[in-house]
């Protein structure tokens, strides 16, 4: 773990940043449902949540519901980007952002994120009838599936 991945940056250093970031990315794909619809709306227990998790974040988006946006693939875009400079600010300002990004794309939790979020997103948006689950049900879900694929 001390040896050094990208310049000064040691391994230990890139490997914290990639599980903040994969933790920052479960908390998107768990949210991006609500972002396929004509106007961004968090059920009360989201938001609660989201205070909870990220005040900040919980202002970034209340931020995008509230704005008039055409395109709301942008306000999606806008979220990712607003999480890489957030959660990942040391790393930019140090120039390493590239190396975490690497990392976290062939990191095997990413990999398995990606797959259900798919999943998770094309059901959601066929049923919406049913409660938006928890942040942690939504994890406990995704491990479920994970343990499932495996067999």
């Amino acid at each position: 773990m001390r040896w050094k991945l990208h310049g000064d940056v040691r391994c230990a250093a890139v490997t914290k940043a990639v599980e903040k970031y994969l933790d920052f990315e479960a908390v998107l794909y768990w949210l991006r449902p609500l972002f396929g619809g004509p106007k961004v709306q968090l059920p009360p227990h989201v938001a609660l949540e989201l205070r909870q998790e990220s005040p900040s974040l919980l202002e970034f988006v209340q931020r995008e519901a509230s704005g008039d946006y055409e395109d709301k693939s942008r306000s999606w875009q806008r979220l990712i980007n607003w999480g890489k400079s957030h959660v990942l600010s040391h790393a930019k300002k140090e120039g390493w952002l590239d190396c975490v990004f690497h990392q976290a794309g062939i990191h095997p939790g990413h990999v398995r994120l990606v797959d259900y979020a798919a999943l998770w997103c094309k059901s959601r948006l066929g049923n919406t009838a049913l409660p938006y689950p928890s942040l942690r049900q939504w994890q406990r879900d995704m491990e479920d599936y994970v343990r499932a694929s495996r067999k």
